[in-house]
């Protein structure tokens, strides 16, 4: 008799368990939830620690380990240099940088990447992917483990906006998506010597979105919600295990896994080709077992639901997702069932994170909309880190088109650990603590 069985789950990353001070990747473990007391008001008079001018310009988010935060970004009308920037947490000072000369070059602009990508790190080190093909890993005293060129290897990346895709991780390994118009491959690095574990390959479609490691009864799986499909795959072999097909305007938010759930998002689809019959957007995919295999069966659709940008968010029995302009759509996690759709001070374009009881979304302006984690949209606080006029001087001497939704300063990503907030914008990094 065939049945599907729902397996008793614990997805997370397959590193060991962070430590509180940690926050190893984009989205931290993948699950952008942090643990411990955070802080729910703040402003330019209180609550900022410091502020760091950081080189260059970069839009991935902060991460953080052992004390120390590690940034990337990129410098240089053709995007000449790049960066991996280390910074003592306590402080903000820079503890050491390194500096390279990307592979592909690309002209300066807002919708093209600069620096997008999200490094991630561990105990041994931290790995960084630049969009000009560039793999790194240093030391977390900043000497060169090894480097590779991806896009030596396997040619250019093509494609109007370039490649945004953050690294994930397991003990032994990194794992990069390269979604663009040429040959589109998912790759597997050993993290000891940069070789390929291994490489599969993907449909010829433009992506930013970024891979999620979760377990499976003890087995690393790969999630990757991207260019129209949502795909698990074995991450010790790159088999693929499961897809669902026909996803529209997933091109920029990542899957996120929480418990048996995987939240998947998307946009409005850019593409002038009419949407496939049974398309889907946003929802909630449930894992399970048939047959022994493992798979997925879908759990529920967000009929009204956006995510252009940020990444769904699951926290304390509520999935939230968050449109561009900073409508929030809140679903019970379990059925789906519409809770509010309410809208927040602001854009916004990084992922939220949930933290202490609250859910923090980040705004591309600087305000933060603090919400209490419930069913019901309750506003607790909103938190500017710099006073709207005057703004800080955009980055590179450029000035703002009139009415452009580019204009600096925009925050790109967040990291959350030890209790406090690290918000990146372009050029600058805040610290906010109680």
């Amino acid at each position: 008799m065939r049945a599907a069985l729902v397996l008793t789950l614990s997805l997370s990353t397959v590193l060991s368990a962070p430590a509180a001070d940690a926050w190893p990747g984009f989205r931290g473990t993948g699950e952008s939830i942090a643990n411990g007391a955070y802080p729910t008001t703040w402003g330019p008079k209180g609550g900022i620690a410091w502020t760091a001018d950081l080189p260059g310009y970069g839009q991935s988010s902060p991460v953080v380990w052992d004390g120390t935060v590690y940034l990337t970004a990129v410098e240089g009308e053709n995007r000449d240099k790049g960066y991996v920037v280390a910074l003592d947490a306590k402080t903000g000072k820079e503890k050491w940088r390194h500096t390279f000369e990307p592979t592909q070059k690309a002209k300066w602009g807002y919708t093209i990447s600069r620096a997008a990508p999200t490094p991630c790190v561990d105990a041994g080190g931290v790995y960084c992917f630049f969009e000009g093909g560039n793999l790194i890993a240093l030391t977390h005293a900043g000497k060169m483990r090894w480097a590779r060129d991806l896009v030596k290897e396997y040619g250019e990346f093509q494609g109007g906006h370039g490649i945004g895709s953050s690294l994930a991780q397991t003990e032994d390994a990194v794992f990069v998506l390269i979604d663009h118009r040429g040959p589109s491959y998912l790759l597997a690095a050993q993290k000891a010597n940069g070789e390929n574990k291994w490489k599969v390959g993907r449909e010829q479609k433009g992506g930013w979105a970024s891979p999620v490691v979760a377990t499976r009864n003890g087995s690393p799986e790969l999630i990757a919600s991207s260019a129209g499909t949502v795909i698990g795959y074995a991450a010790d072999t790159g088999k693929e295990l499961w897809k669902l097909d026909n996803v529209v305007g997933n091109t920029i938010p990542s899957a996120s896994v929480i418990g048996d759930r995987v939240l998947f998002g998307g946009g409005t689809s850019r593409s002038k080709e009419e949407s496939p019959a049974g398309a889907k957007s946003n929802g909630c995919l449930k894992l399970v077992s048939k047959d022994g295999k493992p798979t997925f069966e879908p759990a529920w659709a967000a009929k009204a639901g956006v995510s252009n940008y940020a990444t769904p968010l699951g926290y304390e029995g509520v999935a939230y997702f968050v449109n561009q302009v900073g409508v929030v759509y809140a679903h019970d996690l379990a059925t789906g069932k519409e809770l509010f759709a309410e809208r927040t001070d602001g854009a916004c374009w990084a992922s939220p994170v949930g933290a202490g009881g609250h859910v923090y979304f980040f705004g591309k302006d600087g305000t933060t909309s603090v919400l209490k984690a419930g069913k019901e949209f309750d506003q607790v606080a909103s938190n500017k880190l710099w006073e709207t006029k005057p703004k800080p001087a955009p980055a590179g001497g450029k000035k703002d088109a009139p009415g452009s939704e580019y204009g600096d300063p925009i925050v790109y990503g967040v990291a959350a650990a030890d209790g406090a907030f690290y918000i990146r914008t372009g050029t600058q990094l805040f610290k906010v603590t109680k």
